[in-house]
């Protein structure tokens, strides 16, 4: 089922063009990011992390384990058995958090916080999540997926976590769930505090940040939004958006954190 807002979305996106100079500084940083990353390009995108302080997560491979680095392809493949059904919901969740969380020394203890207040209604909650996306990997229901993790479809009425019928989790917002989307649905990509601060920079696309360069709350509609913006951004660019995603959040020359910025 299509999102009934999305022509407003996609009209909202394409209000906020980037400029020509932003495309040319765009195809300069995809083209070095597609370097960096080299013939595995997006696939091989690996984040180190540290199998001890993870205490082997439910779901993670061995393999992963024992090398203490993962990369997107790993967890795409994942996602794809995730959603054939050969694997629980809980092991793309697993795989998709410490992919995020890399290094971070939080990111461990915040995994298993979510884990503990979930409880044994996490597998539930996820799994309502790819239903609610459906199974026609042609039209994916991006939307309701990214509105069944945030609680509803607007900031006011949206549930707290563990209301039904929605899917919230107690501290996995956005910056993260987007992540199991990315990996779980085709046309879902990340959305977190460093790409929105990066996409309003470009292009002046409002209700992502605030003046300080702090994230909002964003709304299933905002996400719509920047789904359309970054689809449009990399057709005028020449790239595929799962390229720009990785090009915007960390170029090529910018050898900081991975993950600092994310929220």
């Amino acid at each position: 089922m299509a999102y009934k807002h999305d022509q407003e979305a996609r009209q909202e996106a394409a209000a906020h063009q980037v400029s020509g100079d932003g495309v040319a500084q765009l195809q300069g940083q995809c083209a070095r990011k597609a370097a960096e990353l080299g013939e595995g390009g997006v696939r091989g995108h690996r984040v180190s992390f540290s199998p001890e302080a993870w205490e082997k997560p439910r779901g993670l491979p061995g393999g992963v384990r024992r090398a203490g680095s993962i990369c997107r392809g790993e967890v795409m493949d994942i996602g794809e058995r995730v959603r054939d059904g050969t694997l629980p919901a809980t092991a793309l969740f697993a795989a998709s958090f410490v992919w995020g969380w890399g290094t971070t020394g939080y990111g461990p203890r915040r995994y298993r916080d979510i884990c503990a207040a979930a409880g044994s209604h996490l597998e539930l909650s996820l799994q309502c999540v790819l239903a609610v996306i459906g199974n026609d990997r042609g039209a994916p229901d991006v939307i309701a997926g990214y509105a069944q993790f945030y609680g509803g479809y607007d900031y006011e009425n949206r549930g707290a976590p563990g209301q039904e019928p929605w899917s919230r989790l107690w501290g996995f917002g956005p910056a993260f769930f987007t992540k199991f989307l990315y990996f779980s649905t085709p046309g879902a990509l990340i959305l977190d505090n460093r790409l929105a601060n990066a996409v309003h920079s470009l292009s002046g696309l409002p209700h992502l940040v605030t003046e300080k360069g702090h994230s909002v709350a964003w709304t299933p509609y905002r996400y719509a939004v920047y789904l359309h913006w970054m689809r449009q951004t990399a057709d005028a660019v020449g790239v595929e958006p799962e390229i720009l995603e990785p090009a915007l959040f960390q170029p090529a020359e910018d050898f900081s954190d991975d993950h600092d910025a994310a929220d």
